[in-house]
């Protein structure tokens, strides 16, 4: 992989060392700079062109707001990731206008950090945990993420990734995926055994549209129907992974295949359902969507972005 040049732009020196400590710690990332406020990060930024560019919102001589669109200009190729103890929406969606790609709480660094700074490298952009920060929520002992993914491709190797990842850890899987997804998955994860796992119960694949048909009453899904036909699996899944103090993890595209048949709200409630499930189990859950979704209303798309922890798009 090509070396990654990185300019810190943070003004708290004691959290400047510990930020630089978490990125020195990949190979491939070289910082060529840092900054302590505004004014000095645009210089550097123009004189150094670096790849990458972490930046506080809260700096002096010029905030970090207003440092985002001038470092657009004299830096374009550069790829901006907040990493700052701002939480308002508002704030950050602006600066997400303004042209930044990746948002990590400072609270939330060690757990995020190295994930956003792959994905916006990779030409994604990452929002972690802002909505949830916003209402009060502290960090969740789970993951409940969602990817917006721009192919095929992207779908099939983020799922890949998630699955091999849980397999490798000792973890239950579950998959709840088209059919054809699922003959995808099982090809390109071919390398972790699939059929052993299976007969292991560590890979449990399930019938997606069978399992929609005992949710949904009416257009929307029915709570006690969910807890019955998901009930089971999980608990299954739970009680085997407890027994070795493994963890249960679930990839799926329950809601997303909900919304696309035009039910917004009913997929917004499946995703309340899954949430609520993955609290209490303490599941990790990776759902995707096409990014199509994101031209939608955008009411709905924040509505639905509140019930996950972390929201990636690629």
């Amino acid at each position: 992989m090509p070396l990654c040049r990185v300019l810190v732009v943070e003004d708290h020196e004691p959290f400047r060392r510990v930020l630089c400590g978490l990125l020195q710690a990949l190979p491939e990332v070289a910082i060529v700079g840092e900054a302590a406020d505004g004014i000095d990060a645009i210089h550097q930024a123009a004189a150094l062109q670096p790849d990458v560019i972490t930046l506080d919102i809260g700096l002096p001589r010029l905030g970090g707001v207003q440092v985002a669109s001038q470092l657009r200009v004299v830096s374009p190729r550069a790829r901006i990731l907040l990493v700052t103890n701002e939480f308002s929406p508002d704030v950050v969606e602006e600066a997400f206008r303004r042209g930044t790609h990746g948002y990590v709480y400072k609270p939330h660094l060690a757990r995020d950090l190295l994930r956003a700074f792959d994905v916006i490298v990779g030409g994604g952009q990452f929002v972690g945990r802002l909505a949830r920060i916003a209402r009060g929520d502290s960090l969740p002992s789970h993951r409940h993420d969602v990817l917006f993914y721009s192919s095929e491709a992207i779908l099939l190797d983020a799922f890949s990734q998630f699955v091999a990842g849980s397999l490798r850890q000792g973890n239950t899987v579950i998959a709840l995926v088209t059919e054809s997804h699922g003959e995808s998955l099982r090809r390109s994860l071919q390398f972790c055994n699939v059929d052993e796992a299976i007969r292991e119960g560590l890979y449990v694949p399930l019938n997606l549209s069978r399992l929609l048909s005992k949710v949904m009453a009416g257009g929307a899904p029915d709570p006690d129907r969910f807890m019955s036909a998901s009930g089971e699996v999980v608990a299954k899944a739970t009680e085997r992974a407890a027994a070795q103090r493994r963890r249960v993890a679930a990839c799926g595209e329950c809601a997303p295949m909900v919304w696309g048949k035009g039910y917004v709200d009913a997929a917004i409630q499946l995703e309340h359902l899954w949430d609520d499930v993955s609290r209490s189990q303490q599941i990790d859950i990776q759902c995707a969507y096409p990014m199509a979704v994101l031209q939608e209303s955008a009411r709905a798309v924040k509505r639905l972005c509140v019930e996950h922890t972390v929201v990636e798009i690629r």
